[in-house]
């Protein structure tokens, strides 16, 4: 009896390189969003930080330096211009909004100011943020 073997293999284990550690922080006010969205890119080797209120967010991207921002822009009184400024702040780190119900105008201005995409909760499921993420990031 003879039996066939079917084994996947991925370059990057046969290859003595570094892989560097993808930094992301997720601003979401909500406590279980982000823990649920934390998990699934800490599953594929992201390291994350979260940050539940904006008022702390500035000195977070400083001193964790990441490359990607995913940020809830229904999050308590978050206006545009705030976004706006971040992007213009922090022209090296990506930024991926969400929202729940946001206006296609909003997004288009987002969009034109610079973010890297947009999820709209109401037709995505939570994993589907660490494909996007993967996405922007080449990983």
């Amino acid at each position: 009896m003879s039996y066939l073997f079917k084994e996947k293999f991925n370059i990057a284990d046969f290859v003595d390189t570094k892989t560097q550690v993808s930094r992301v922080v997720i601003c979401e006010p909500e406590e279980y969003l982000a823990a649920l969205y934390g998990h699934y890119l800490s599953q594929h080797n992201f390291d994350i930080k979260h940050c539940p209120q904006i008022d702390g967010l500035k000195e977070l991207l400083f001193s964790f330096s990441p490359r990607l921002l995913v940020l809830n822009i229904e999050a308590g009184n978050l206006q545009r211009g705030l976004v706006l400024n971040l992007l213009r702040q922090f022209p090296n780190i990506g930024v991926i909004t969400m929202g729940y119900n946001t206006g296609g105008d909003v997004v288009k201005e987002l969009m034109d100011a610079g973010i890297c995409g947009h999820v709209d909760r109401r037709l995505s499921r939570p994993k589907d943020l660490l494909y996007i993420v993967k996405a922007v990031l080449n990983n």
